[in-house]
């Protein structure tokens, strides 16, 4: 998942490099980059900095649906290893219940997208377009949205649980019916509902504090060049793994507390 990971980015990152490279390259530019982003170059660049900043957009929106599918792909052999192989699970055994989960797990995430869009329009967006109309256009008050922000963060463990559950289900009968997965996905939260709720929110936060750390020592710890700049990218990589390790933690805490539940 790693190396599959780390190639991915890396056909994105290179050419964009060298069309930074090629355009900052003999000029005074990453000079004055070095001290933060400076908006008067935007000007001085032209009809580059457009190019780059559409390369830029491509290439992330590119990574962020890449990363969507492999994710789910990689799902579905990392659910089959917590459900149906907890003695072992070979590289090509993993592969191969990816590629056959692949598509109820796919289904299951665009529902699970759906679902977190309704939710958040309703705890979120319908209270600030009502606020919005009382206040005749005026940016909603700041304090009360802060509250259904909170109350939106507290509802989410309680849709990925339905969505691990749902996937665990699928690794673990073999059926490929994403609606019927969801129906179990539903009873097994609701059997063991406060158990399931704050093992999720536990992991939910941990999750965000670590990738809240990683983007911050990425931001402040980026070296100048030789040695510093091969172990920062050691640094970056094992972060990473890490974050897959805790993903696969979630996935396998699931998997574990659905263990024995006839749904």
């Amino acid at each position: 998942m790693w190396i599959i990971t780390l190639v991915m980015i890396m056909l994105v990152a290179l050419p964009l490099k060298s069309s930074f490279k090629s355009v900052f390259d003999h000029s005074m530019a990453m000079e004055k980059l070095s001290g933060g982003f400076d908006a008067g170059l935007a000007g001085d660049m032209g009809k580059s900095f457009g190019q780059l900043m559409s390369s830029a957009s491509t290439g992330g929106l590119l990574l962020v649906m890449a990363g969507f599918l492999l994710y789910t792909f990689f799902a579905g052999g990392l659910f089959t290893r917590f459900t149906t192989a907890w003695g072992g699970l070979k590289p090509t055994a993993f592969m191969k219940a990816s590629t056959q989960n692949f598509v109820p797990f796919l289904k299951i995430a665009l529902l699970m997208c759906l679902i977190i869009f309704f939710y958040t329009s309703l705890i979120i967006g319908l209270p600030a377009g009502i606020m919005l109309a009382v206040s005749e256009g005026s940016i909603p008050q700041t304090g009360l949205m802060i509250i259904f922000y909170v109350i939106w963060v507290l509802g989410l463990p309680v849709w990925l649980s339905v969505a691990d559950y749902s996937r665990r289900w699928i690794a673990a009968t073999g059926s490929r019916l994403a609606f019927r997965a969801l129906g179990a996905g539903f009873r097994a939260l609701g059997k063991r509902f406060w158990l399931s709720y704050f093992t999720v929110l536990v992991i939910l936060i941990l999750n965000v504090m670590f990738v809240c750390g990683s983007m911050w020592f990425t931001a402040w710890s980026v070296p100048q060049k030789g040695l510093m700049i091969f172990l920062f990218f050691l640094a970056t990589q094992l972060l990473f793994l890490v974050r897959l390790f805790m993903k696969a933690w979630r996935y396998a805490t699931v998997s574990q507390l659905a263990a024995g539940l006839k749904v």
